[in-house]
């Protein structure tokens, strides 16, 4: 017979580690060759670390609820790091299985918390 304890914390430990691998953070590290705004707002980056286009936000706020304000700053970071060509990172939060080379592009990329330039 099991024992229903166990039972439960089985069933706890299984999901504490489905919600631990979904939470993977991720920084990715390296320099900005090119950034881009689109028409419809979308600041869009080409890192070093993926050799691709991702999104990093929107200055309309619909791109993982992240503020006007704070995309504008991060564009202006962007930017600075692209002409000056300064190391940059992006931090990831919730990357799950992904890692730097192969982020989802453009706007399917996942939500950066933070851009930080220098470092």
């Amino acid at each position: 017979m099991r024992h229903p304890f166990k039972i439960v914390a089985l069933s706890v430990a299984s999901l504490l580690a489905a919600s631990a691998a979904l939470a993977n953070p991720l920084y990715c590290a390296g320099t900005v060759t090119a950034v881009y705004m689109s028409a419809d707002g979308s600041v869009v980056i080409d890192g070093s670390w993926r050799n691709d286009y991702t999104q990093i936000c929107s200055d309309q706020g619909t791109f993982g609820g992240i503020d006007t304000t704070t995309c504008l700053s991060w564009f202006a970071l962007a930017v600075k790091a692209q002409t000056g060509s300064a190391p940059v990172t992006i931090y990831y939060p919730n990357a799950g299985a992904y890692t730097c080379t192969n982020l989802p592009t453009y706007g399917s990329a996942l939500t950066p918390a933070y851009l930080l330039i220098g470092g």
